[in-house]
């Protein structure tokens, strides 16, 4: 009874999210689990097509579609799709070995990692690994090795592309070699350079203030898994889910999400629905608070794609507060999967939900609505020269790239001010309204109080 009637409500949150352009909503519809619609495909002209290919390919949703529904899709679709799956085919070869150099050269510097992300998705969350998208590779650190890896993996050409070391982000700057390749407007291009990033947090709580406090027993559980031919230390299945839904909340929450990493999830939840000793694992195995936060991400994953979701994971869901709920539910506030190409700031109120204490709320929502730091110019400058393929700029041009980002960057949260706010006090009094409690009621009695983290001092980054 209670997932009949949390499909219920999944399914009329899905009619209700943010408005799309048609091309999306086909893309998105085709793709569900439940009641998908690819008949909707065949209403798009090729305008629409070319539209779509170019959001399929910036979200990794392109190849899926085609694995899904190839017979809804134009001749010449079928084409392009093919030599991305060839181009991409030729790229996974490449990271493979890539990995076993890396691999190599952290072993001689007794450098301890579990790979994150990438080709560790599948095959539970990707099937084929040639169909998924891949442009880094993740390794998360032992905090005692961490500088050794990054001396290790600089005796090999791999390089920081910038420095600076107070970013709110959950790794080190990216690392990469140098190198002449450009930019020629292919998404799977096999020679476009890989970048390595360093994790030091599985979770950064100081800067989000919810979720777990410590993932010690991650690292303590990982495991050796085997993928084709290559060996690799990653987490255990149960944390691993985990993991992934954590990073797509960070996502949610700070930035955007890509479409694929709930897509992914979506079919891991779909798939597993029924494998009850796993989630009796998971149930044992992760605290509260931690369900709690991973709960966010699967209701995402169920909203967006309509997967089945196992009855211990619609439990912790119909736990959460109702401002968390309600907000997945509401057209203003629903996160629309248009990502950063379609950009807000109303997860604001979603991430107040998941915080306990009030002041540490207002805190967060000031900062997110007003942040007081813009990006130091060397990074500004060394991402620009990474998207564009540029050469290095000299000091005017620097200044000039640097200037237009923070006008950009100033009229980008001044502009969304007015919407956020309309938006959460619409929010507010739906809760209100449906719930009699407010947004941050609780359906669970809240775990006993633990020890303060010190919040971290750094400002939001513009």
């Amino acid at each position: 009874m209670r997932l009949l009637m949390l499909r219920s409500r999944i399914r009329t949150t899905h009619q209700s999210m943010a408005s799309t352009p048609r091309y999306v909503t086909a893309l998105i519809s085709a793709l569900r689990f439940r009641d998908a619609q690819p008949e909707l495909l065949r209403a798009l002209d090729d305008s629409e097509w070319k539209q779509l290919l170019v959001f399929g390919d910036h979200m990794h949703l392109t190849i899926p579609l085609a694995q899904a529904h190839e017979d809804y899709c134009p001749a010449w679709v079928r084409s392009k799709i093919q030599q991305n799956i060839a181009d991409n085919t030729q790229r996974f070869q490449m990271i493979k070995e890539s990995y076993a150099e890396i691999s190599g050269v952290l072993k001689n510097a007794n450098a301890d990692y579990v790979v994150l992300k990438g080709f560790t998705k599948s095959p539970d969350y990707a099937p084929e690994p040639r169909h998924r998208v891949q442009g880094d590779i993740d390794l998360f650190c032992d905090p005692a090795s961490i500088e050794s890896a990054a001396h290790a993996l600089a005796t090999i050409g791999y390089e920081p592309i910038y420095r600076f070391d107070d970013m709110p982000w959950d790794h080190l700057p990216p690392l990469r070699r140098e190198t002449s390749w450009q930019w020629r407007g292919n998404a799977y291009d096999p020679e476009m350079p890989l970048s390595i990033e360093l994790h030091h947090w599985l979770w950064d709580y100081p800067a989000v203030r919810c979720g777990p406090k410590d993932l010690s027993r991650f690292w303590e559980r990982r495991v050796v898994r085997q993928l084709e031919d290559i060996t690799f230390p990653a987490l255990c299945p149960v944390d691993n889910v985990g993991y992934v839904a954590l990073n797509l909340l960070r996502d949610l929450l700070r930035l955007s999400v890509l479409a694929s990493q709930v897509y992914e999830l979506a079919w891991f939840l779909h798939e597993n629905s029924h494998h009850h000793e796993f989630w009796m694992r998971w149930t044992a195995e992760h605290d509260e608070e931690l369900k709690r936060v991973e709960s966010v991400s699967f209701l995402l994953a169920a909203s967006w794609f309509q997967c089945d979701l196992p009855e211990a994971v619609a439990e912790e869901i119909e736990r959460l507060p109702v401002g968390a709920r309600r907000w997945f539910e509401l057209p203003a506030t629903s996160p629309s999967p248009m990502g950063w190409m379609g950009p807000t700031k109303d997860a604001v109120w979603l991430h107040s939900t998941l915080i306990s204490s009030a002041s540490e709320r207002r805190r967060i929502i000031l900062k997110r609505l007003f942040p007081r730091r813009a990006r130091p110019v060397n990074v500004v400058v060394a991402e620009r020269m990474l998207e564009a393929s540029l050469p290095k700029p000299s000091l005017s041009e620097c200044v000039h790239q640097y200037l237009r980002y923070v006008s950009a960057r100033v009229n980008y949260h001044l502009r969304l001010v007015a919407p956020t706010l309309w938006h959460g006090l619409r929010w507010w009094w739906s809760c209100k309204i449906t719930s009699g409690g407010g947004p941050f009621k609780r359906r669970a009695a809240r775990p006993q109080d633990e020890p303060p983290v010190p919040a971290r001092q750094s400002s939001p980054t513009i």
